[in-house]
């Protein structure tokens, strides 16, 4: 199963059934999509009259495409797709991706559609993703069989499954706002041949995963989503829709799902080790926690440039059940050698509001990271426009922030940082960093709280 799976995330050849020369055909945005993500493999474009597209030969049915063909998407009427697995059958070809919509989730017709491609699946020995939803998206090789125009993305270590495909899609653009990568995204739609326990169990040994987000509206295989998800050593996040009478109907005319029993869901998943979110963008903030390193222990220091946002940190670190180790003395002295005046407290939470050097700042999260009575620091820090740091505030105008980055791999600590700042600096810092920066405090907490929970029942090695 592992090796057919990986053909489907890795072929060397792609064709792409319902790929026409006109601009109107949206298979077409599939060959597009792989021209742009510089997809290595062959495509073979396939259509009734055999017609170019995009500058690549075309041809009239997959049997007339010269040698083997490791992955066919199947981009054509919900009628059709039986016709194309009978192609798929005679050229040998034995993995699908089937995008198009119009089976259960319309009803007696696509019912009985849905068993008909069900049954050439067995007797083919077929097996296929979907249908209807956006199938498979690869950053590290380029494929992209979204039906929907993607730009290419730079691959990172979260990896999405999802049921929907517009859903899923949001959880890329949250990445996106918070310049986080994606590694893998696989839209299973009906999931009536592969479901999400299939793709779980290879992202659990693909080694271009580091954390998987699921967004599921129904779970068939409980037992065997506990059974997957216990031998998986990386942390799986899942929002669960679906879960009340309105959101089951929606459900049943989107992707066909079927409710479930939320409460043995809970136990399942908790049992499993599975952290499981109530807001869909808390998928991808509390997935950046672990692109941060492990929080080993419940010891944590707050430290901020505002004595206001030292004590919010402080009461939202509490609330979530951290100690607050003391400073010892000799730290304590050490620090004072880099205030300007003796009018703030130096202790834990530690207030930098008389800190007036980034120096000094990296100084003191170095300083705090070497203790082994601390096992991660929170801190906030602001910026204003470059032009108001001059004078007696100068040496804050160096950038502090690839400091702090060099610093966490140094200690293998975390540094859960909230940057206070204008949002085109924001962002701009963030492009540029190799590891999350938190729009808001209780980020920051949260993601810290997410590692140390995590840990505690997986232990980092």
């Amino acid at each position: 199963m592992t090796d057919n799976l990986r053909k489907m995330f890795y072929p060397e050849s792609v064709a792409v059934v319902g790929a026409s020369a006109s601009q109107k055909n949206i298979g077409r945005n599939i060959v597009q999509n792989l021209i742009g993500w510089e997809y290595p493999g062959k495509i073979f474009p396939v259509n009734p009259k055999g017609e170019e597209v995009l500058d690549l030969e075309g041809y009239a049915s997959l049997e007339k495409v010269p040698g083997d063909i490791d992955l066919v998407v199947a981009f054509v009427p919900a009628r059709v797709v039986p016709l194309v697995m009978d192609q798929c059958a005679r050229k040998g070809v034995k993995r699908m991706a089937i995008p198009s919509g119009g089976f259960s989730e319309l009803g007696a017709e696509g019912e009985e559609l849905t068993a008909t491609i069900k049954r050439k699946a067995e007797e083919y020995g077929i097996r296929f993703v979907g249908p209807n939803g956006l199938t498979i998206t690869n950053t590290e090789n380029g494929l992209c069989l979204s039906f929907l125009p993607m730009k290419k993305r730079i691959p990172g270590g979260i990896s999405i499954v999802s049921q929907s495909g517009g859903v899923g899609l949001s959880l890329i653009m949250f990445l996106d706002n918070q310049s986080s990568r994606f590694n893998k995204f696989v839209s299973v739609g009906n999931k009536v041949n592969m479901d999400e326990l299939d793709f779980l169990e290879y992202l659990g040994d693909d080694p271009g995963t580091r954390v998987i987000c699921m967004f599921l509206e129904s779970v068939v295989r409980g037992r065997d989503l506990y059974e997957v998800a216990s031998r998986i050593e990386k942390p799986i996040l899942v929002y669960k829709a679906n879960t009340t009478e309105i959101g089951a109907r929606a459900a049943s005319s989107h992707t066909a799902a079927l409710a479930n029993d939320d409460e043995v869901l809970d136990d399942v998943l908790n049992q499993a080790g599975i952290m499981r979110v109530d807001a869909i963008k808390k998928l991808t903030d509390m997935a950046r926690a672990f692109e941060l390193p492990p929080m080993r222990g419940n010891r944590i220091a707050v430290v901020s440039q505002a004595g206001g946002y030292a004590v919010m940190l402080s009461d939202e670190a509490y609330k979530r059940g951290f100690e607050f180790p003391g400073l010892t003395d000799d730290l304590v002295q050490d620090f004072k050698e880099h205030v300007r005046g003796d009018v703030i407290r130096l202790g834990n939470p530690l207030d930098l509001g008389d800190i007036l050097s980034s120096d000094a700042i990296a100084y003191t999260i170095d300083r705090l990271l070497s203790r082994d009575y601390i096992d991660g620091v929170a801190v906030v820090l602001m910026r204003r426009a470059d032009t108001q740091y001059n004078g007696a505030y100068s040496g804050l105008s160096r950038e502090v922030y690839p400091d702090i980055g060099e610093l966490m791999k140094k200690h293998k600590k975390p540094v859960a940082l909230c940057l206070l700042s204008l949002c085109h600096y924001l962002r701009h810092v963030q492009n540029r960093m190799d590891y999350p920066i938190f729009e808001n405090p209780e980020d920051a907490i949260e993601a810290l709280q997410v590692s140390r929970d995590y840990y505690r029942r997986r232990p980092a090695g």
